[in-house]
């Protein structure tokens, strides 16, 4: 029956290995290790926590990111009951939804020799725990949302070349297929979902292709406006979102020139395939589409905590190489054809290679019980690792002994914790020590990313959903810490009481729950941009 599978479908057979394969890699180890970005992963954790205990993004708690952000953890943790399997068990049920699209999408427009190389890049860029473009060693489930977002624009581009292998429904089953993807861009971060909606306009250029395209842009309207129906945030994301542009959003260009030199390596050999594909079928839409995988490839790699890496480029050259064995002019061998299909492989090696050695590692060390686990309630599933730099390993690792010990704090009172805000970037208690969650505020807090002295959220919408303020005396990022302090120090004097202290923390109490008068309000006269 296998040896059948590979036969008839060497393709589907091939994408369903390299889901199985990962799956067990990221899941049957039992545990997440990190050895960057903790506090960003933190953040994920801690929403998808927020998430399975009813509450809803934007509506509840603000964010810049969308609702799928912080569902697909919720989703993980919920089917695992462990904070250490939240990721891993997440990434796994979306590479699962995700399968049948790419094995549709790519089986087909595009031959085999194209079709399975890239089906099992973007897979397992999809399950790779590492940022893209970075080294292996960097291993952690921060940022997913980018991984996700590029997989995603990426099976969208294929979609541009029109199918060779027609099959029953085709056209609702593209159109279906381009729905899912553009959804899921658009509600996991909404720059992959504009950059998705704006391909779907563009198709809509190519006479053949016009009638899924268009179904696609009236079913994604349509799906819109029934998922705000459930879900009530737009208008919150959409002045989330506006917040943080306007708090984030300085253009400085020597910024955005020293980008575009760090990837011009990536545009010339992007160049020579979009090239040599006019050559061989000069067609204007196909223009517009190369200059779209360029422009906006670069725009998605500058809005991520991204160096290189464009994965719009690769899908494009990918595109281009089946353009050219498709039309090859007169007088050409199919060598020539061949020989573009494989150096399109090529340039996704290095990018591939990674995300299996990462993959890899990932496992090795979660199976092993490397480096060391979060002491907490819930954190014991989760392991910091040193992979071969001892300064971010210290970094995290004393990051998290201090959250141990705030945890242990919070143990040590008289009356159950719950509804706990820490000033600092992420605010991870509630998820780590399995209490109930803190109403309203957001899901991190970074200065001169989401909130800065001028806008930032009001302190009746920040605490007032609160009982438990921890501040930190070693916080992650001093910065946000001693903003916030200045911002909300009024409020918290006024209404919450200092009952606990150890080297790490200081602990604040909501005075009417200890039965404590609070003191006379102090007037806050600064002037500020409301969210």
């Amino acid at each position: 029956m296998i040896k059948s599978i590979f036969a008839n479908s060497p393709l589907r057979a091939a994408a369903l290995l390299t889901v199985t394969i990962c799956s067990a890699l990221l899941i049957l180890p039992g545990a997440t290790v990190t050895s960057m970005y903790f506090n960003d992963l933190l953040i994920f954790l801690d929403g998808g926590y927020r998430v399975l205990h009813g509450q809803v993004p934007n509506r509840d708690f603000h964010t810049a990111l969308g609702p799928l952000s912080f569902y697909i953890p919720g989703l993980g943790y919920g089917l695992s009951g462990d904070l250490g399997l939240a990721m891993p068990v997440g990434m796994a049920a979306l590479m699962l939804l995700i399968t049948p699209t790419l094995i549709h999408i790519l089986q087909s427009r595009m031959r085999p020799l194209l079709a399975i190389p890239l089906a099992i890049f973007l897979l397992l860029l999809l399950a790779t725990p590492m940022n893209t473009g970075e080294m292996a060693i960097n291993i952690s489930f921060a940022m997913f949302y980018n991984r996700v977002g590029w997989v995603a624009i990426g099976l969208l581009l294929v979609m541009h070349l029109e199918p060779n292998r027609t099959v029953r429904w085709q056209t609702q089953r593209d159109a279906a297929a381009a729905v899912l993807l553009t959804m899921i861009a658009l509600y996991t971060k909404m720059t992959y979902g504009v950059v998705a909606v704006a391909f779907l306009l563009l198709t809509l250029l190519q006479a053949r292709q016009r009638l899924w395209a268009a179904n696609a842009v009236a079913i994604c309207l349509v799906s819109g406006l029934v998922i705000e129906a459930f879900w009530g945030g737009t208008r919150q994301h959409i002045e989330d979102l506006a917040t943080a542009a306007q708090v984030s959003g300085i253009i400085e260009w020597q910024i955005y020139i020293r980008s575009f030199v760090r990837v011009s390596g990536e545009y010339v050999v992007f160049l020579f395939f979009a090239g040599l594909a006019l050559w061989h079928r000069p067609r204007i839409t196909d223009f517009l589409f190369y200059g779209f995988c360029a422009c906006a490839g670069y725009a998605l790699l500058n809005q991520n905590a991204q160096i290189v890496g464009i994965v719009t480029l690769l899908v494009g050259a990918a595109i281009a190489a089946e353009v050219v064995a498709r039309h090859p002019p007169k007088g050409t061998t199919g060598a020539v054809a061949r020989g573009t299909s494989l150096a399109a492989i090529v340039l996704m090696l290095p990018i591939g290679l990674s995300s299996v050695a990462a993959l890899g590692l990932h496992a090795g060390m979660a199976a092993g019980q490397a480096g060391v686990a979060l002491d907490t309630p819930n954190g014991t599933g989760l392991r910091i690792v040193n992979s071969l730099d001892r300064n971010h390993f210290n970094l995290y690792s004393n990051y998290g002994e201090t959250l141990e010990t705030g945890a242990a704090l919070l143990a040590s009172l008289d009356m159950p914790p719950s509804r706990v805000l820490a000033m600092d970037f992420v605010s991870p208690f509630t998820s780590l020590t399995g209490i109930s969650p803190p109403e309203g505020g957001s899901a991190w807090m970074h200065d001169n990313r989401n909130f800065d002295m001028e806008s930032y959220l009001p302190a009746e919408e920040m605490l007032g959903g609160v009982d438990i303020v921890m501040i930190p005396e070693r916080p992650i990022a001093d910065s946000t810490t001693e903003k916030m302090e200045e911002l909300y120090g009024d409020y918290l004097e006024q209404h919450f009481q200092l009952t606990g202290e150890n080297e790490h923390w200081r602990l604040y109490q909501r005075r009417n729950l200890l039965g404590i008068a609070a003191p006379p309000a102090v007037e806050d006269t600064r002037q500020m941009s409301l969210y």
